[in-house]
C-alpha cells in the first residue's frame, strides 16, 4: 500500500486476519517484484498476511454476466473485468469488498456485493 492514509485504516484489519486476497490481486502485487527473491518475498508475506479466496469458472461467468449487463446500458467499459471479478469474488465468498474505486460503484449496480470504501471518497488526492 503505497497511501500511509489507507495503510493506517487496513493495518489493523490485516492484524485481525480479516483481509483476503484473490489471484488478481495477487498478480497485481506480484507483478511489481523488481527480482525472484522480492518476487518470492511478496508471494510469502501475502499468504502469511491474507485469507485466499480461490476462483473458479462459475467467478468469471459471473463477472462476464455482469460486463454483459453494463454493455446494455453502454457501459461495459467502465469497469474493467479485473474489478468485476473481484466483485463476483465478494459476493461469493461472502465478504464485503473494501475499497478506494469509484468502479465498485457501478459494479454494486450489476453485482450484489458488499462493499464500502476504505476512505472517505474523494479524500486521497
Amino acid at each position: 500500500m503505497t497511501n500511509p492514509e489507507v495503510a493506517d485504516r487496513l493495518a489493523p484489519l490485516i492484524e485481525a486476519g480479516l483481509v483476503a486476497t484473490t489471484a488478481q490481486l495477487d498478480a497485481e502485487a506480484l507483478y511489481s517484484a523488481r527480482a525472484a527473491a522480492d518476487y518470492a518475498q511478496i508471494w510469502s508475506d501475502r499468504r502469511l498476511a491474507y485469507e485466499y479466496l480461490p476462483t473458479n469458472d462459475e467467478h468469471w461467468h459471473a463477472a462476464l454476466d455482469a460486463q454483459r449487463s453494463l454493455a446494455d446500458t453502454g457501459r461495459h467499459r467502465a469497469v474493467g473485468m479485473a474489478d468485476l471479478l473481484i466483485a463476483t469474488l465478494a459476493n461469493a465468498h461472502d465478504v464485503t469488498l473494501l475499497h478506494y474505486d469509484a468502479d465498485f460503484e457501478i459494479a454494486a449496480e450489476v453485482l450484489p456485493f458488499q462493499h464500502r470504501w476504505a476512505l472517505q471518497q474523494g479524500t486521497i488526492s
